[in-house]
C-alpha cells in the first residue's frame, strides 16, 4: 500500500472520530486501559487531551520491562526505577478527570522512595479512588528486609478520604495492626483486604459490625504474624493465607511454629486457601482439627503445603475428618511426591472425605524439594495395604470436573489420571494442562518437554468414557 492510500485512509478514520460527541468519547475512555487510553492521543488533534479525563484503571504496571532487569543488573535497574517514577508522576499532573476507578503501582520501590510513593497514594485518594494497589515488591528477593521496605506513615491514614475504597492490595508496603485496624474503620465500604510481606504485622485483632463489608481477606508472606482473630465480619466470604516457609526446627521439635487463628460468627466464610508454610503442615498434622472455623462452612478449600512428605502413616486415616459440603478441591504436589501410590493416596483420602465435591484441581510444583527438611526429620511417604484399602474401590459420584495443573506426563501422573477417571463414574471434562502452575513472574517459561507430555494425555484419551471431555493444553 502506498503513502497516498495510508494518508488518505487515516484522514478518513479522522474524520470519523471527529464526528463523535465529547460525552460519548468520555464515556468510551474508562473501557480502555490506561496505556490504550493514551494512544488514542495520536487519532486526531481533537483526541490530544482526552485521554487525561480517563476514569478508569490508572494502571502502572511496568512488569515487561521488569523482566529485562533480572537480566541487565542493577546499572540499569536504577535507570529504569526512575524512568518509571518519572512516567508515573507525568501522567499524573496530566490527569484532569475528578475521579478514578482503580490505582496501580507495581514496581520495586521503596523506603527511599517514601515521600514520592505517600504523593501518588494523596492523588489516587484525592481522586475519589475504588480500589488502590500498591505492589512494590522486590525483583530480587521473596521479602523485603526491615531497612529497605517502605514503611507506610501511621499519621497519613488521618489526611486521606477513603470512604469509597472497596478494595486495598499492598505488597511490600510495611504496615502494622493499627494500620489495618485504621482503614477499616475510615473505608466504610472495603471488601477486599490484602496484605503481603508486611514485618511490622505481628498481631491481627478484627472485629467487625453490622455495617461490616469485608468480603476477601489475604494475608501472605507476613512471617512475623503470630497471632490472627477475626470476629462479627459476617460478610466475610474467602479467606487466603501464606506463609511461603517452614520453621525446619520446630517441626523437628514435634511442635511446629504456626500462627494462632480464630474466626468467630463469620457464617459466609465458605472459600479459604492455606498456602506454603507451616500452618498447612499443621492442619494435616492435627486432621484439621484446629481449623479456625467450622469445617462444615468450607465449600471450597485451597491447600498448597508444598512439603507433603508428611509422614501419614503415622496418623489414622481412618479418623480424616469429613469435608461434607466442599464443592471445590485445589490440591498442590511438590516433587517429593512421585511415587503414584503415595499421590493416589492422598488424593483419595481427600475424595473420600468429600462426598459433593464437584470439581478437584491439582497442580504440581516443579521446584526442588527441601531436602534439609526431608533428610533431617527422617520422615519419609511409606503407605502399607491397609492405607491403600482405604481409597480402594472409592467411587467418587459428584465428581464432574478434574484438572490437572503443570501435568509432567510421568507414571504417577497417569495412574493418578486412571484411578479419577474409573472412580468418578459422571465424569465430564478432564483439563490437562503442561503449563506451570507456579511460573516465576519475571520469566518466560521454558519447558522443552511440553509436548511430550501433551503426547502422553492424549494417549490417556482411549480410556475415557464418551461422555467425558479431553483437554489438553
Amino acid at each position: 500500500m502506498g503513502k497516498k492510500s495510508r494518508m488518505t485512509m487515516m484522514d478518513s478514520s479522522s474524520d470519523v472520530t471527529c464526528k463523535i460527541p465529547d460525552e460519548i468519547l468520555i464515556d468510551i475512555l474508562p473501557r480502555l486501559s490506561m496505556k490504550e487510553a493514551a494512544r488514542t492521543s495520536v487519532l486526531s488533534h481533537r483526541w490530544q487531551n482526552l485521554w487525561k479525563f480517563h476514569n478508569g484503571c490508572l494502571d502502572f504496571d511496568d512488569l515487561g520491562n521488569s523482566k529485562m532487569l533480572l537480566y541487565k543488573g542493577e546499572r540499569d535497574f536504577h535507570v529504569e526505577r526512575r524512568r518509571y517514577v518519572e512516567w508515573v508522576n507525568q501522567v499524573l499532573v496530566s490527569h484532569q478527570y475528578p475521579s478514578i476507578q482503580q490505582f496501580r503501582a507495581y514496581f520495586d520501590l521503596g523506603k527511599d522512595h517514601s515521600s514520592m510513593i505517600e504523593s501518588w497514594i494523596h492523588f489516587a485518594a484525592a481522586k475519589r479512588v475504588r480500589r488502590l494497589e500498591l505492589d512494590l515488591s522486590s525483583l530480587f528477593s521473596s521479602v523485603k528486609e526491615l531497612e529497605e521496605i517502605y514503611n507506610l506513615p501511621i499519621q497519613l491514614l488521618g489526611e486521606l478520604n477513603l470512604k469509597l475504597l472497596t478494595s486495598l492490595r499492598l505488597n511490600a508496603v510495611d504496615v502494622s495492626e493499627e494500620h489495618v485496624i485504621g482503614f477499616l474503620s475510615q473505608c466504610p465500604l472495603l471488601e477486599e483486604l490484602s496484605i503481603t510481606g508486611a514485618p511490622s504485622l505481628r498481631k491481627l485483632k478484627v472485629v467487625g459490625g453490622g455495617d461490616f463489608k469485608l468480603k476477601h481477606l489475604e494475608i501472605i508472606k507476613c512471617l512475623e504474624l503470630d497471632h490472627l482473630e477475626v470476629s462479627g465480619a459476617r460478610s466475610l466470604a474467602s479467606f487466603k493465607y501464606e506463609e511461603r516457609c517452614v520453621n525446619t526446627d520446630r517441626l523437628r521439635e514435634g511442635s511446629p511454629m504456626t500462627t494462632y487463628m480464630h474466626f468467630q460468627d463469620v457464617p459466609q466464610l465458605s472459600s479459604v486457601y492455606f498456602g506454603r508454610g507451616s500452618y498447612s503442615h499443621h492442619l494435616l498434622a492435627t486432621l484439621f482439627k484446629q481449623l479456625p472455623f467450622p469445617i462444615s462452612q468450607l465449600r471450597m478449600l485451597s491447600l498448597d503445603p508444598f512439603l507433603l512428605a508428611l509422614n501419614l502413616s503415622l496418623v489414622l486415616l481412618e479418623e480424616f475428618p469429613q469435608f461434607t459440603n466442599l464443592c471445590y478441591l485445589e490440591l498442590a504436589f511438590g516433587r517429593e511426591l512421585d511415587d503414584e501410590q503415595q499421590r493416589k493416596l492422598f488424593v483419595g483420602i481427600f475424595l473420600r472425605a468429600s462426598p459433593r465435591l464437584h470439581k478437584l484441581v491439582l497442580k504440581y510444583d516443579r521446584s526442588k524439594p527441601q531436602r534439609s527438611y526431608l533428610y533431617t526429620t527422617g520422615m519419609s511417604v511409606e503407605f502399607g495395604e491397609t492405607q491403600q484399602q482405604l481409597v480402594k474401590g472409592c467411587k467418587y459420584e459428584c465428581l464432574k470436573e478434574v484438572e490437572f495443573l503443570g501435568w509432567n506426563g510421568l507414571a504417577a501422573d497417569a495412574e493418578l489420571f486412571t484411578h479419577l477417571i474409573e472412580a468418578a463414574g459422571s465424569l465430564e471434562k478432564v483439563t490437562v494442562d503442561t503449563r506451570d502452575p507456579f511460573p516465576n513472574k519475571f520469566l518466560e517459561e521454558q519447558i522443552p518437554s511440553m509436548e511430550d507430555a501433551r503426547d502422553r494425555a492424549r494417549d490417556l484419551e482411549a480410556k475415557l468414557s464418551p461422555a467425558t471431555k479431553l483437554v489438553v493444553l
